[in-house]
């Protein structure tokens, strides 16, 4: 499935415009889910989602591995679970991925390497302002 690249404007004004490769998923809790809007970032070893997002969801934490995490803003402290479920918008099928809840005012939802890339082909099109996700062939 092909999707467009979402504009930003950049907090500093004087900045051009930002695209980033922002794709509409489901994610399932243990009684319900809810939709959300998720960075595909090649980048990010793992997926990270925002701890409010567990909240929101009744997802319990108390059993989630601890972990840390290094990034371009330092090291974070978080909580890793195994299997998400999470259903991107426009493909059949939902997946189950791993997930590491943070604390983070610039972290929403993450979609990285781990999981994510392992079970969807990816490709970048920036030149042609759009990206696409087709389920990996194994």
């Amino acid at each position: 499935m092909k999707y467009r690249y979402t504009s930003f404007f950049p907090p500093d004004r004087t900045l051009k415009f930002i695209k980033k490769s922002i794709v509409s998923i489901e994610v399932f809790g243990p009684k319900d889910s809810k939709n959300f809007d998720a960075l595909v970032d090649s980048g990010a070893d793992c997926s990270l989602f925002n701890i409010q997002v567990a909240e929101v969801l009744g997802i319990d934490l108390s059993k989630a591995r601890p972990a840390r995490f290094t990034g371009i803003s330092g090291q974070i402290d978080g909580y890793r679970l195994e299997k998400i479920k999470i259903k991107v918008d426009g493909l059949n099928e939902s997946i189950k991925i791993p997930v590491c809840f943070i604390e983070s005012p610039t972290v929403s939802l993450l979609l990285g390497q781990e999981g994510f890339f392992d079970q969807y082909r990816i490709r970048f099109e920036k030149d042609h302002d759009t990206f696409e996700i087709t389920p990996a062939k194994k």
